[in-house]
């Protein structure tokens, strides 16, 4: 089961949540259990992009010509360096990155203990911003995680929230200050 790294072409004008879908878009008929998106700094110009843990049979050049930029897969020889490489480096360290899809992530709708929230998916720690976080305190998805890999783990971060509940720090539509610009 290797770990793929790519850096797609994206269009445009776009947000957080329209880059996922485009994304997940492009995996269409890739089994993939973890996908994350990266930022890459260490060019130029700062690049989007993209690991996933592939489980069964891809087709690289399909899924090259889907994202629209390389792909490469990261095998135990390793690859070459590149941004596409540090990608599926990073994702499959649990180094960086923001996950937009993980194992018990479906089960996650709705309102669950922080313990709960953990048992179920791949997510190894619910950590509050500006908050401790204890095992029964209840966590409100509103259907969409999107929890960062940090040193090794995958961190839901939530914060506070009306209500004595606490909710993802991502929201799935972030509000636009200043006008949008």
């Amino acid at each position: 089961m290797p770990w793929l790294g790519a850096v797609p072409a994206l269009p445009g004008e776009h947000g957080a949540a329209h880059v996922d879908a485009v994304l997940l878009e492009a995996l269409d008929g890739v089994a993939a259990d973890f996908v994350c998106t990266h930022v890459d700094r260490l060019g130029p110009v700062a690049v989007t992009t993209l690991s996933a843990h592939v489980t069964g049979e891809v087709d690289v050049a399909r899924l090259a010509e889907a994202l629209g930029g390389p792909v490469v897969v990261l095998d135990d020889s390793g690859a070459p360096d590149s941004p596409a490489a540090r990608a599926a480096t990073a994702g499959r360290d649990r180094a960086d990155g923001r996950c937009v899809r993980f194992p018990g992530q479906s089960a996650l709708t709705g309102t669950h203990p922080a313990a709960e929230v953990v048992a179920v998916s791949a997510i190894d720690r619910v950590v509050g911003i500006g908050v401790a976080v204890a095992p029964a305190d209840r966590v409100e998805t509103l259907g969409f995680l999107r929890p960062v890999c940090r040193g090794g783990e995958l961190l839901l971060l939530v914060e506070p929230a009306v209500g004595g509940v606490l909710r993802p720090a991502e929201a799935e539509s972030p509000h636009e200050c200043c006008g949008g610009h």
